[in-house]
């Protein structure tokens, strides 16, 4: 059977991307075409396209670009990929089961909801879901309060140092930004330890309700998109 070939037009059309976000792709080195047409145009074959839903999976999940680089070198195998996936939508489905039942309940209250059920609807319509039980599992093992505590310490550390730089105007590109982004990386998973589910929630609840509430005040939001700006420069990295 007789491979397709998808132009960047008709890949952007059909997976709802921009041909923007796929020279991009290019451009980092997570989707280099190997294909070109005799007049240079790029061209995109079957295993491009299931190396394009690895990515787009992966940043759903809210996989920084760097780690996405790492995950398509370390698993080549969709399974995993499409499993994590279904739960992150299962685990949706299940929170808005519930913000319907509280949604429902308040629709019931006569004259007017109390302002505790309010901020119940309210905190279950903006907060992620977080992580799985077996996530939640697997944390507890790990998060004794002695290694929490060092753990937060260090992450206090590194947020001042990099407060520090964003504050002296320091480009995440520069060798000193690039090293914190390294030791964040280094602590975040070992937080995680080394379980890229786990990484992928951390990494979204902190995105979802924003740093600074998601680590109790440890790390602005500013801070941590100074963080993922020097994140996608270290994967654009050779």
């Amino acid at each position: 059977m007789e491979t397709r070939h998808w132009r960047i037009g008709e890949l952007a059309t059909v997976t709802g991307l921009t041909a923007r976000t796929l020279r991009h792709f290019e451009d980092i080195g997570l989707l280099p075409p190997i294909h070109r047409s005799a007049s240079g145009h790029r061209r995109y074959d079957d295993d491009d396209v299931r190396r394009l839903y690895r990515i787009v999976a992966l940043r759903e999940l809210g996989v920084p670009l760097l780690e996405i680089a790492r995950a398509l070198d370390e698993e080549p195998d969709l399974t995993a990929v499409v499993r994590r996936q279904l739960t992150r939508v299962d685990t949706r489905i299940t929170d808005a089961r519930r913000l319907r039942r509280l949604l429902t309940g308040l629709l019931r209250q006569a004259p007017l909801p109390s302002a505790t059920q309010l901020i119940e609807v309210m905190e279950t319509m903006t907060q992620p879901s977080g992580f799985t039980p077996e996530q939640l599992a697997r944390l507890r093992e790990r998060h004794d309060p002695d290694r929490v505590s060092g753990w937060r310490a260090t992450l206090s550390d590194l947020a001042g140092e990099l407060h520090a730089c964003l504050s002296e105007g320091v480009d995440p590109a520069d060798s000193r930004v690039q090293e914190l982004a390294g030791r964040w990386s280094t602590l975040t998973r070992e937080m995680a330890g080394d379980d890229i589910t786990v990484l992928s929630s951390m990494y979204a609840k902190l995105d979802g309700l924003g740093a600074a509430r998601a680590t109790k005040g440890l790390v602005d939001d500013e801070i941590w998109e100074y963080v993922k700006r020097a994140f996608a420069i270290r994967a654009a990295l050779p």
